[in-house]
């Protein structure tokens, strides 16, 4: 299936590992040019010259997600180098943690807003597009109870309300808004990762729970979340497209 990529300009917040990572090595198997930004230098560099290894224009920046002036400022930086901005992937997350108001004001800054000043600075490009797309990074933990009280889940649930409502408001405009929700994914640096290290017992007993006994890996997340920004996914709005492998019990309707 030809996703009709090719020549589009995509950002990815957050995309120097894990599933941005991933996410932004596909697009550029598309042809689909890739700006990305992270708090590694080193990963930042090596993730732009993978893409441009694959034959397209790429950008990246170091930062801090939090930092609203400098993911504003990468914004229309990638926009100027790459030509344009036609798809949007709001992928930067904190992780977990607890309730404490700590967390909450880190997962409020670099989940929430760091989606929302990407997307309000990305408008005018998006608004000039052929095939404008906005694509936010959920999470199954914003659908149904997981572990505990975390801010991490109350935020991960208020982007896809935002999304949703972006959704409606943007579709006369021809803006695809849609959100992917991954289940339990382990990478190298993950959460999930520092669970297995730290606190076995609670990772042992999440495989156990999992149908296929194991967790995701970012690739199997980035297809779908590509696949869903991308053309062939045009009657797609509004969606939150559950990815976990079975992992969740809940039956939506």
């Amino acid at each position: 299936m030809d996703l009709n990529l090719a020549g589009l300009n995509a950002v990815v917040t957050g995309g120097s590992r894990g599933i941005g990572r991933e996410i932004g090595r596909q697009l550029a198997g598309e042809g689909c040019n890739v700006a990305t930004f992270g708090r590694g230098e080193t990963a930042v560099r090596e993730a732009v010259a993978e893409y441009e290894s694959l034959g397209v224009r790429a950008y990246g920046a170091t930062l801090q997600g939090r930092d609203g002036d400098a993911v504003r400022a990468w914004t229309r930086a990638a926009a100027e180098t790459l030509g344009g901005i036609d798809l949007v992937f709001a992928n930067l997350s904190a992780g977990g943690g607890t309730g404490s108001p700590g967390y909450w004001r880190r997962n409020f800054e670099i989940d929430m807003m760091s989606a929302v000043r990407t997307v309000e600075e990305a408008m005018p490009f998006l608004e000039r597009s052929r095939a404008p797309s906005i694509l936010v990074m959920g999470s199954m933990a914003s659908a149904e109870t997981f572990v505990g009280p975390m801010a991490y889940n109350g935020i991960k649930a208020a982007l896809t309300i935002w999304a949703q409502q972006l959704a409606q408001q943007l579709a006369p405009k021809g803006i695809r808004v849609n959100v992917v929700s991954p289940g339990p994914t382990l990478y190298e640096g993950s959460n999930w990762e520092m669970i297995r290290i730290a606190r076995s017992r609670i990772f042992a007993s999440a495989e156990r729970r999992h149908p296929l006994k194991r967790m995701a890996r970012p690739d199997e997340i980035a297809r779908t979340a590509v696949f869903l920004a991308s053309p062939a996914a045009s009657w797609c709005q509004g969606a939150n497209l559950l990815v976990d492998g079975g992992y969740s019990k809940r039956v939506p309707f």
